[in-house]
């Protein structure tokens, strides 16, 4: 074997070896190398292999999953548990391109506290009720960090119970009245806005594979509450006098809240990438 065979052959091997360490398809390396040998005569040591010139083959690249660390990709899906301010929370993330993702969620639960409102005291839940559609904007490629628009579309409302006070009386429209005249007092507060846009910032990728962590700070712009307000008793509820003085305390308790026509959004979640 003349020593110019032998070093074709070396390369030849040394190639081989490269396309083996990189993981090169097979059906894609016979594109890549085309080995052929037209020049060299057969030896009495068998035949001489001859390197052409290497021709380029261009991968298209189909698939809009993420590459992962040992080089095949991720589906680009990501599923997260959270918990936060809307609720209880899941949600299921797609990687849309390398810096955009969409993100699908519902929340549901409630919460029990006490409040007061134009001087009536009340046992309120808050129930919460939402599907949201998120879009992440990931502007630095080595960076988690997020920025978050979207639409939410929510039931999010207090149930109130009011309670008398401490002389048995509720005081509505600045009258006190007995207990036993109203009845039960309730109400409930409905944030105006049933499709509410949200705007954010965020840390996190869930569609990154694996288990991962998710952070979001944001408002959702609700606008102000609308509230409703009955008494169990018929004869005060539907007394022309009475039940003016409902509206008249509705009107106030509005008024109280008007301010509040954002909602602020905090959740934490756990997320795995497939």
């Amino acid at each position: 074997m003349s020593h110019f065979a032998y070093y074709r052959l070396t390369a030849i091997s040394i190639g081989i070896c490269l396309l083996n360490a990189i993981s090169i398809d097979p059906a894609a390396a016979k594109n890549l190398v085309t080995i052929v040998d037209r020049q060299t005569p057969v030896s009495k040591l068998g035949l001489d292999i001859g390197l052409q010139p290497i021709v380029p083959y261009k991968v298209s690249q189909q698939s809009n999953g993420q590459s992962t660390a040992n080089g095949r990709n991720s589906a680009g899906i990501g599923v997260t548990a959270r918990v936060g301010t809307l609720g209880a929370g899941v949600e299921v993330a797609k990687s849309l391109t390398p810096q955009f993702n969409g993100r699908l969620g519902l929340n549901f639960g409630n919460v029990g506290f006490n409040r007061n409102d134009s001087g009536i005291n009340y046992d309120s839940q808050l129930n919460f009720s939402s599907v949201q559609l998120f879009g992440d904007y990931y502007p630095f490629a080595s960076s988690s960090f997020r920025v978050t628009g979207g639409l939410v579309a929510q039931n999010n409302r207090f149930s109130v119970t009011g309670k008398p006070g401490g002389n048995g009386t509720y005081t509505i429209d600045g009258i006190q009245y007995p207990a036993s005249a109203v009845g039960t007092l309730s109400g409930e507060y409905k944030y105006g806005n049933s499709i509410a846009p949200y705007l954010g910032i965020g840390i996190g990728k869930s569609t990154n594979e694996g288990f991962g962590f998710n952070a979001d700070l944001g408002v959702m712009f609700t606008g102000a509450p609308k509230v409703s307000l009955n008494a169990s008793n018929p004869a005060f509820n539907n007394n022309p006098i009475t039940r003016g003085q409902l509206d008249n305390q509705v009107r106030q308790t509005e008024n109280d809240l008007r301010g509040f026509n954002v909602y602020p959004v905090l959740s934490v979640g756990l997320s795995y990438g497939f």
